[in-house]
């Protein structure tokens, strides 16, 4: 299974790092950002220390931030036009091979499914019929029932926040749609009526949508009357848990001329007129017991539809002790960072606040108060065992500053056979057109690993990215950035390529690869980025990171680590781009 495992003998170093989307994240939900990169590293960590791969670290750090409601992934992710949740998630291995589901709904954790696209795209198939290894949409929503996934129903993964933000944006649509319909009518005379669906609020109620098109009703209730709360689903009661994909208004299929009953995916079938019917079983991932433990601790623990994410314990979070993050201005690369690493007696650098001042590397909620001009009164019920933040609905605007995070999460890996694994989940844009694909569903563009080299170093990249989707599936962002990682090399204005170090290299891509490319500049659309990119090398891995964006939530972790290292990257605006990085050298076993 570990290819690589032979010329890494010796070698018990393992590595997790994990950001929460590019964006902007509010002051006074900074911790809760942190505290969810902090814990989705933990978590990742748990498997790779266990003896678990890499795709099995990216995995489990990622369904840790799907079921925070704080990010734009899983549980909690924006709505769609038709105010269902509809996700994106990838994996890639560190050969490459990747799996991918786009536009699913009913999904708990898209990123698991994306894992079982990878593991299913390595078997074979009868007729020499190849393996998918990307799915979307309602065929998405059947493999993952087909292969015993639970289906969830459509209002479970909505969170108070999301429907929120959804009604709120509809309203504002509405009024636009009117505003725009009553110029037309004054310049051109009136014209008839528009429904919702002429439009473009919801789309065309097909027989198999049946189910989805009555959620969407009973969402769009609340719209008809600004002033009234949004109405709960007016059905019976929610499908259980295990029940097929929704578009099976009724859970029949034909054979031979009559019609049989579907089982559920946890029942055998006992018809005795149709075929044999044996729901396929995701296979079993084959972990050390430590890591069995820890799979098993998480999967109880995600019993249930996880409730908003909050504080309920005085935090320490050890800050990137490594990390130096300034605007347009020096840093320490990690490149500079390795090349110091002998001289250094103990750990030094500290990161720095947005101003470039230095950081201790272990800080508090009190410190963070200082630096990060948070405020008392919320640390104060935090130090006092309080719900931070409070439950939406007082998560709107309205009584604290609002999240501009849309974007996708994601995790990179390497275990302790020097094997190296990336991934991305994401929620996509709130009001996207039903059915539209993000970049987190797309390998090369919101994830993409260059495997190992055949030089003496073995060099690896692995890269995930988040922002405008649109622009980093016109630019291939992970895959240009990836290159440019792994070779040193920024493009200049005339095409050529200049030999440059890494930290030079990903800013360059930003610059030149991505603003500079010309869909982004002549697009009316923001070309907003935020890169992580990890290249590993024969004695260490080299992070490093950069965004044009506001800010930028990150963490990272050695095995050698007690805690995760996390940092909130800021700018200063004006289409600055804030970087920095980190090294971590590999330790071997004495022999």
């Amino acid at each position: 299974m570990f290819s690589n495992k032979k010329w890494r003998k010796g070698t018990d170093t393992a590595c997790v790092f994990v950001h929460a989307g590019a964006g902007y994240h509010s002051v006074a939900y900074e911790i809760t950002h942190l505290q969810a990169c902090s814990d989705a590293a933990s978590m990742g960590m748990k498997v790779l220390r266990g003896g678990g791969s890499a795709v099995e670290g990216v995995e489990l750090a990622l369904k840790c931030l799907e079921d925070r409601e704080i990010t734009n992934a899983g549980y909690g992710s924006n709505l769609a036009m038709d105010g269902v949740v509809e996700c994106d998630a990838v994996i890639v291995d560190h050969d490459g091979r990747s799996g991918g589901a786009g536009a699913v709904a009913q999904i708990k954790n898209p990123i698991s499914l994306a894992r079982l696209l990878l593991d299913f795209s390595a078997t074979q198939l009868s007729l020499r019929r190849v393996p998918p290894n990307l799915l979307v949409g309602q065929g998405a929503t059947d493999f993952a029932w087909e292969h015993g996934m639970k289906i969830m129903p459509f209002e479970s993964l909505v969170s108070p926040a999301a429907k929120e933000r959804w009604t709120r944006w509809s309203q504002d649509l509405r009024a636009a749609e009117r505003k725009e319909m009553e110029a037309t009518n004054a310049h051109y005379g009136p014209s008839p009526a528009q429904s919702d669906i002429d439009v473009g609020h919801y789309q065309p109620a097909l027989p198999a949508d049946r189910p989805r098109r009555q959620y969407t009703d009973s969402l769009a209730q609340a719209l008809y009357n600004d002033a009234q709360p949004i109405s709960p689903p007016q059905s019976d009661e929610p499908p259980p848990l295990d029940s097929p994909p929704s578009r099976r208004s009724s859970r029949q299929y034909a054979y031979n001329g009559q019609q049989h009953t579907l089982p559920n995916a946890n029942e055998e079938y006992t018809d005795p007129d149709g075929p044999p019917y044996v729901p396929t079983r995701p296979s079993a991932h084959h972990l050390a017991n430590s890591t069995q433990s820890a799979a098993q601790t998480y999967s109880a623990e995600l019993q249930g539809i996880t409730q908003p994410s909050r504080v309920t314990q005085p935090m320490h979070l050890e800050f990137d002790d490594d990390s130096v993050y300034e605007h347009d201005q020096g840093y320490v690369s990690p490149a500079t960072q390795r090349r110091l690493w002998s001289e250094r007696s103990s750990d030094s650098g500290g990161a720095r606040s947005p101003d470039g001042v230095p950081l201790p590397p272990t800080m508090v909620p009190t410190s963070l108060a200082t630096d990060y001009n948070l405020d008392q009164s919320l640390l104060a019920e935090m130090s006092n065992n309080q719900q931070y933040p409070p439950r939406a609905p007082s998560l709107a605007p309205s009584a604290m500053e609002e999240d501009l995070i849309t974007d996708t999460v994601g995790a990179i890996a390497i275990d302790i056979y020097g094997n190296i694994a990336c991934g991305a989940s994401s929620g996509g844009i709130g009001m996207k057109h039903r059915g539209r694909i993000g970049p987190a569903a797309l390998v090369g563009i919101g994830a993409h690993v260059v495997p190992t080299a055949m030089d003496e170093d073995r060099t690896s990249v692995a890269t995930v990215t988040s922002g405008t989707g649109e622009h980093m599936g016109t630019t291939l962002a992970a895959s240009t950035c990836s290159d440019r990682v792994f070779y040193s090399h920024r493009a200049t204005s005339t095409g050529a390529m200049e030999v440059v170090n890494e930290d030079e290299a990903i800013k360059g891509f930003i610059e030149n690869d991505f603003m500079g490319h010309p869909s982004v500049k002549n697009s009316q659309s923001a070309g907003a980025i935020g890169v992580l990119s990890v290249k590993r090398i024969e004695d260490g891995a080299m992070l490093f990171f950069a965004h044009n964006t506001d800010s930028f939530a990150l963490a990272s972790m050695s095995s050698d680590d007690r805690t995760p290292s996390v940092v909130m990257s800021r700018n200063h605006g004006s289409g600055s781009i804030a970087q920095g990085g980190k090294f971590y050298k590999f330790k071997r076993r004495k022999s």
